[in-house]
């Protein structure tokens, strides 16, 4: 990869998934987090465990105020991996679920882009890989399986159609022919 692009290789996610369950740290828990629900890095550094948790369980949803008319899917998989992470971690409900080692206060910036690196290298993924390139991922791998541009639009918050499309490399693909054949 030169610029950042998405993640296409099955393959290579999938490893990635493999190994978080063998040890669900907060590394592989950050870096799946993003690859499933294409939350920018500022929206994943600031959750919290109650906002992950209702109660002893882990919300179907995330509700966050910054995606209001999108609540975040966490599938059961996800799930599972998120809550053995955090109940080896032994987090508060106020507590960070990315949580510095040091403080009680979540990852820097950087320190999350050195995990996304670090992740993405001991899986044969080499080139620009950044926050960026998980976001890509994850859009480019819902449109690919039938989600609406639009919706995917919504939730990465940008203004245009096409801005999406050029994010997660569409504008470069041949178009092909839809064989549209309503029959009455």
């Amino acid at each position: 990869m030169s610029a950042t692009e998405p993640i296409k290789d099955v393959d290579k996610i999938r490893s990635m998934i493999e190994a978080s369950k063998v040890s669900p740290t907060r590394n592989y828990c950050f870096v799946l987090l993003a690859l499933h629900t294409g939350l920018r890095m500022k929206d994943l550094l600031q959750l919290k465990k109650k906002d992950v948790y209702e109660g002893d369980e882990i919300r179907t949803f995330l509700n966050l105020s910054l995606y209001p008319n999108s609540p975040i899917y966490i599938n059961p998989q996800l799930k599972e991996l998120i809550d053995r992470y955090v109940t080896s971690e032994n987090l508060g409900m106020d507590d960070y679920v990315f949580q510095s080692k040091e403080a009680k206060e979540p990852i820097s910036r950087q320190q999350a882009s050195r995990i996304i690196k670090k992740v993405a290298k001991r899986h044969g993924i080499e080139g620009s890989i950044n926050m960026h390139t998980l976001r890509k991922t994850y859009a480019y791998h819902a449109y690919r399986n039938g989600i609406a541009i639009s919706l995917i639009q919504k939730r990465l918050h940008q203004r245009t159609i096409m801005t999406t499309k050029r994010y997660i490399g569409l504008d470069n693909l041949n178009p092909t022919g839809i064989k549209v054949d309503v029959r009455f």
